[in-house]
C-alpha cells in the first residue's frame, strides 16, 4: 500500500493521464499606466474600458453643449415611483380631477384652493378612481400642467385662426381658467377707465350661483349670466330689528331669520348682489331707554351698535348654512367677529357673489347718533347700489294715518311722502336717497316670497322715487 506522499507524486507524474500538461511561463510586458493629473477618468484601478469610453463621450457632449459637468445622484425608489405615478394619468382620472377641482373652485366662488381643499380634491379623485390613488402634490402638478396646456392651446387658436380645439379637456379648462382671465381683464380695464356711475353700468358680467342640492350640504354652482335682465343689479336690504323679533320681545325669531336667509339666497342665485343693513331694536332700543331712564343718548346708541352686530352674525350664520358666502363688516374694530369696513372690499365681495352685512346703528356709519336707515342710505351711495329696500312689519306706506282703515300705496314720490309727515323710514335717510337718486322700497318681510320678489325688482309694497305715480 502506497503512502500519502506517493499519491501526490503520482498526480505529478507525466505518465499519469490525469496530470495537467506543464504550463509554459511567458513573461508579460505591460506598459506602465500614464496618469494624467488633469483627467478625472485616468484611474489605474478602473479595469472597465467601456465605462471609461462612456464617461469620455458624456464629458465631450457636455463640452460641446456648453454645459458644465454635473454628477447625477442616484434617485431613490420612492422618488421614482412618485414620478411614475405622477406621469400616469388616465382619461378617467383626469376627468375625475377636473370635476372635483371645478366643484371646489366653484364652491369657493372662484377663489384659490387651500391645503384642506386640495386634500378633499385628492380624496375625491382617489375614491372615484379605485385603481389609482393620487396625492395632493400629484393633483396640484396635474392641474398646473393642464392650465399651461390650456394657455398654449389658446395661443395656438388665436394665432392660427382655428375656431375649435381638438384637445379633449379644452372646454372644462375654459370654464376654470378662461372665465377667470376674462374677469381679470375686465377688472383691469375698468380700473384704468375709472370708477363712476356711468362706467359702473358697463362692468363685466358677474358670476352667479345656482343651488345644487347634495345629501350633506348645499353649495353654489357658479355660472355666467348677463345682468341686463334684472331691474336692480345691486341692492341694499334694510332689515328692521323689530321685524326680526317676531312675536317674542328682546329676542330674535329663528323662523324669521331663516326666512330672510332663504329669500336672500334665492335672489343671489338669480344674480342680484345683496348688501344688508340690519337694526338692533329686537335686542335693545336706545330711544326707549333714554326716555325711561334718562340714559345718555350716545351711550344708549353705542349699546344698540353692538346689538346690530349680534343680528349681523346671526344672519351670516343662517345664510352660510344655505351655502351663501357672507361677510360681516363693521366700522369699529371687532376682528374676531367682523371685517373692518372697506368700501372697495365690500364692492369686491359683492362682485364675487357674496352677501355683505353692514352692522346698523353706528356699526354701519361709525357714528352712534345715526339710525340704521341712514346707514343703509349711506352705504347704498358708497357701493353704487341701485335701490334701498326696507323690510318691516308693515305692508308699505299707508295713505291714511289710521292703520286699520288705510291702504298701502304702490307708488309715491319723496316730496309727497315728506308732505304727509308720517313715514316708516327715517326722514334723513329718505332725503339722502332723494339727493342721490336712489329709489326706496318698503314692504312686509314676514310674507313668504316678498323679500326675493322685491330684490328681483318686482312691485312689492310701496316704491318711493323722485317721480311718483304717473297719471
Amino acid at each position: 500500500m502506497a503512502a500519502c506522499d506517493d499519491d501526490f507524486t503520482l498526480l505529478d507524474d507525466p505518465q499519469n493521464p490525469n496530470s495537467a500538461p506543464p504550463s509554459t511561463a511567458t513573461a508579460s510586458h505591460t506598459p506602465p499606466y500614464q496618469i494624467n493629473p488633469y483627467d478625472n477618468d485616468s484611474d489605474p484601478f478602473d479595469s472597465d474600458p467601456n465605462s471609461l469610453s462612456a464617461k469620455r463621450l458624456a464629458d465631450r457632449d457636455d463640452v460641446h453643449s456648453g454645459t458644465s459637468k454635473r454628477t447625477r445622484l442616484p434617485s431613490s425608489s420612492g422618488a421614482g415611483d412618485y414620478r411614475k405615478d405622477r406621469e400616469e394619468w388616465s382619461d378617467t382620472a383626469i376627468a375625475c380631477l377636473l370635476e372635483a377641482y371645478s366643484e371646489k373652485f366653484v364652491q369657493l366662488n372662484r377663489g384659490n384652493l387651500r391645503g384642506r381643499d386640495w386634500e378633499e380634491v385628492a380624496a375625491v379623485v382617489s375614491e372615484r378612481c379605485e385603481n389609482q390613488s393620487k396625492s395632493v402634490e400629484q393633483c396640484k402638478n396635474k392641474v398646473d400642467n393642464l392650465k399651461k396646456r390650456y394657455k398654449l392651446e389658446r395661443h395656438r387658436l388665436s394665432n392660427g385662426g382655428v375656431a375649435t380645439s381638438h384637445w379633449p379637456w379644452f372646454k372644462q379648462m375654459e370654464q376654470i381658467v378662461g372665465n377667470s382671465i376674462a374677469a381679470k381683464a375686465a377688472a383691469e380695464e375698468e380700473k384704468s377707465s375709472g370708477i363712476g356711475a356711468d362706467s359702473y353700468s358697463t362692468r363685466q358680467t358677474k358670476r352667479l350661483g345656482t343651488v345644487v342640492n347634495s345629501p350633506g350640504t348645499q353649495i353654489n354652482s357658479m355660472k355666467l349670466k348677463p345682468s341686463n335682465n334684472l331691474r336692480w343689479r345691486r341692492v341694499v336690504l334694510k332689515i328692521s330689528g323689530a321685524a326680526l323679533a317676531g312675536s317674542a320681545p328682546n329676542n330674535i325669531e329663528p323662523k324669521v331669520a331663516m326666512l330672510v336667509a332663504r329669500e336672500v339666497s334665492i335672489a343671489c342665485h338669480v344674480g342680484v348682489e345683496v348688501a344688508i343693513v340690519v337694526g338692533g331694536r329686537n335686542f335693545f332700543c336706545g330711544d326707549a331707554w333714554v326716555e325711561q331712564t334718562g340714559l345718555d343718548r350716545c351711550t344708549a346708541y353705542q349699546i344698540g351698535m353692538m346689538a346690530t352686530v349680534m343680528n349681523s352674525v346671526l344672519l351670516q350664520s343662517a345664510l352660510e348654512k344655505l351655502g351663501v358666502q357672507t361677510r360681516v363688516q363693521s366700522a369699529f374694530s371687532m376682528p374676531e367677529v367682523a371685517e373692518p369696513y372697506s368700501r372697495q372690499r365690500a364692492i369686491r365681495h359683492l362682485e364675487k357673489g357674496r352677501v355683505v352685512i353692514f352692522g346698523g346703528i353706528g356699526a354701519g356709519t361709525g357714528n352712534p347718533l345715526f339710525s340704521t336707515d341712514t346707514a343703509a342710505a349711506l352705504r347704498a351711495s358708497e357701493i353704487h347700489a341701485d335701490a334701498v329696500l326696507k323690510g318691516t312689519n308693515m305692508e308699505g306706506v299707508y295713505v291714511c294715518d289710521a292703520r286699520n282703515n288705510s291702504i298701502a300705496a304702490e307708488h309715491i314720490s319723496f316730496r309727497e311722502l315728506a308732505s304727509r309727515g308720517a313715514s316708516p323710514m327715517d326722514m334723513m335717510a329718505l332725503t339722502f336717497c332723494e339727493e342721490n337718486g336712489i329709489p326706496v322700497g318698503i314692504f312686509n318681510l314676514h310674507e313668504p316670497g316678498n323679500i326675493s320678489r322685491a330684490l328681483c325688482g318686482e312691485r312689492v309694497g310701496t316704491l318711493i322715487d323722485q317721480t311718483g305715480p304717473v297719471a
